[in-house]
């Protein structure tokens, strides 16, 4: 007899939890100081108690704006204050992600659709507080003088990506740190008054702690190893000067097991622009970009803006997931995506020419599945049949696969 399919076999198991089972929503302060100012570091340490849920990790918090008058804060205004993102396991620093702010709020614009993201503009920060925002309002933050509010937003790391629960109980004091990044870099050089002072307070980490019982942890304990698949970004940067044309090859020194995919970002240095939050199109629509990794150039036909550009929006929905992704969703509009290198941005329409490489063997449902950069630096390859107006930070921003180790001696490292 043929087995039964799943949506009628009644008689599978049924998982079910120990009765001393519970769930506490945990709400952790900084534990160096109770306000924040630019430049300052804020530190987070779990519990080591329970399982920590992945998906419930979120960050809250207050600010206020020391200003005289109208300011533009850039990018998604609930990440535009944090310039990096630590996590350590005891001793050991098992991540850091520079550019956290740019990082997040490109992530924000290939995850969200601008529905998404109107449902989210309290929490996220966008327009201002008063006034309905229409779509297009749907990016960074007109602030005012004096302003005060609170933003709340979940927190993209090594720690929020486990696919597992986290058994906080057997592993090392894990600690997550947020490096508050200089004001100027929070807000458009244009402003009509660039703030002087950010504070940040009432800054909290929350997230949900599970306890399974003694019995079950006893199990987790016996175990020789624990490993949980999970996943981040790296991001470094390269100069494109003013005036260059040709060929260009920008070198990164990025090394990690297996990239899952490749992202580049093309930041502004202008003061008519949103600097990092800025992605214009160096090439102006006449060249092509790829990335040579281990060797081989990814993809294997070079990214060309001159014959195709708006297909490479479908190379970018690869290079988040597919393209049959119903939850594959993207905030870029035509005006953005257009946007060149000499182009002026607004606040409301930055411009977001993301590239995207999908570096992957084969799908996501095995580890490690990626390209390896470990022998030697990546490259990326940009072809400029125009000579550039401005300079340029060219950002390449790598998701990589990782394994998060808990041994039996309670120390922990990860594999990457």
């Amino acid at each position: 007899m043929s087995a039964l399919p799943r949506s009628v076999a009644y008689g599978e198991p049924m998982p079910s939890l120990p009765a001393d089972s519970r769930c506490d929503d945990v709400v952790l302060r900084a534990v160096n100081g109770a306000s924040f100012s630019a430049n300052s570091t804020i530190q987070f340490d779990f519990n080591n108690v329970g399982f920590i849920d992945p998906a419930s990790i979120y960050l809250r918090y207050n600010y206020s704006i020391t200003s005289a008058g109208v300011s533009s804060m850039i990018g998604a205004p609930v990440y535009a204050p944090f310039a990096r993102l630590n996590v350590y396991a005891g001793s050991n620093q098992i991540e850091s992600q520079s550019n956290f702010n740019q990082t997040a709020t490109m992530l924000t614009n290939l995850n969200l659709n601008v529905a998404q993201k109107y449902g989210l503009q309290s929490s996220y920060g966008y327009k201002a507080e008063a006034g309905v925002p229409s779509l297009e309002e749907l990016d960074g933050r007109t602030t005012t003088a004096g302003e005060t509010g609170s933003f709340g937003a979940p927190l993209p790391c090594i720690l929020s990506a486990c696919e597992k629960m986290i058994p906080a109980f057997a592993a090392p004091q894990l600690r997550l740190e947020l490096v508050v990044d200089a004001v100027t870099n929070m807000f458009r050089p244009d402003s009509t008054a660039v703030p002087t002072a950010i504070t940040l307070t009432n800054v909290e980490l929350c997230y949900r702690q599970i306890s399974m019982g003694a019995e079950v942890e006893a199990m987790v304990r016996a175990m020789p190893s624990i490993s949980l698949r999970t996943q981040s970004f790296l991001n470094t940067a390269s100069v494109l000067g003013a005036g260059t044309s040709g060929q260009v090859s920008l070198v990164y020194n990025q090394r990690v097991a297996s990239i899952k995919s490749a992202f580049l970002a093309f930041a502004s240095t202008q003061t008519d622009s949103n600097l990092w939050g800025d992605s214009s199109d160096p090439t102006k629509s006449n060249g092509s970009v790829s990335l040579t990794i281990a060797g081989q150039q990814y993809p294997q036909t070079p990214y060309n803006t001159a014959t195709n550009k708006n297909g490479l929006l479908q190379a970018l929905r690869v290079a988040c997931g597919n393209v049959y992704d119903k939850h594959n969703n993207f905030s870029i509009n035509s005006v953005e995506w257009n946007l060149e290198d000499g182009d002026a941005t607004t606040l409301t329409a930055p411009a977001k020419f993301f590239i995207g490489v999908d570096t992957e063997k084969v799908d996501s449902e095995f580890i490690m599945s990626g390209v390896s950069s470990q022998s030697s630096a990546i490259s990326a390859n940009i072809q400029l049949g125009t000579a550039t107006t401005d300079a340029h930070n060219i950002h390449l921003i790598l998701n990589y696969d990782a394994v998060l180790e808990i041994g039996a001696d309670g120390q922990a490292a990860l594999r990457m």
